[in-house]
């Protein structure tokens, strides 16, 4: 019996054959957007690196660089609310639609072509192409991620359609972020202080982490942002 966390061969038989029928501006596509998504992942983990550092420094930055949960609620009381929400919603906003346009091109075969390098991530789309089919609108506006996007894009969503759902989710998100970062806004200035001071050593384990991480997960598909 195949490990369930290995590849599908199946699926990949049938992905292969479905990319194979890809016209050459397809193929550019798709090379483009996996170029810009592991782009974008790569500067997520630079990000991560040199976190301890940029918080403090170029808060901003760091969030251009990598739009983590935990970056964003230590970065949003200490910088302009609206410079906060720009940056943070185009950096991740990059990301999903390059997602959105893979799953665009790839069309039917986007899932299993998944399927067939990360059997867990494709379960899940599996489990989110059954909520997409009842309420896409909706769950693009509650639920946008990569997964989300991409499947946007597999079923056909218009881009024009995509775009302002997914706009309006990643606002209200950071707006949500901002509230809840300045609740806590007194903690998070003695964790910014404690960071500051030790954001050397801190930043030696980090750089370590995140290369043994990366060695260890070189599937691209195994990083993704959310």
């Amino acid at each position: 019996m195949a490990d369930s966390a290995s590849p599908n061969p199946v699926a990949a038989d049938d992905a292969l054959g479905s990319i194979a029928l890809l016209d050459s501006e397809q193929r550019k596509t798709v090379r483009l957007c996996l170029s810009v998504l592991g782009a974008l992942g790569t500067a997520s983990l630079i990000g991560v690196a040199f976190s301890l550092y940029l918080v403090n420094h170029y808060p901003l930055l760091l969030i251009a660089l990598s739009p983590l949960g935990r970056h964003m609620v230590l970065v949003a009381p200490m910088v302009d609310p609206i410079a906060f929400v720009v940056v943070a919603v185009a950096r991740r906003m990059g990301f999903y639609l390059a997602s959105f346009h893979l799953g665009r091109t790839l069309g039917p075969a986007g899932i299993p072509w998944v399927e067939a390098r990360a059997v867990r991530v494709g379960r899940y789309m599996r489990w989110l192409e059954r909520l997409f089919s009842r309420a896409s609108h909706a769950i693009v506006v509650l639920m946008t991620g990569p997964m989300v996007s991409a499947l946007a894009g597999i079923s056909g969503m218009r881009p024009r359609v995509f775009f302002p759902l997914a706009t309006v989710s990643l606002v209200a998100r950071m707006v949500l972020v901002l509230g809840f970062a300045a609740w806590i806004r007194e903690y998070i200035e003695i964790a910014l202080a404690w960071i500051d001071e030790y954001w050397i050593p801190g930043t030696v384990v980090m750089v370590a982490g995140v290369a043994i991480y990366r060695w260890r997960r070189r599937n691209p598909l195994a990083v993704m942002e959310d």
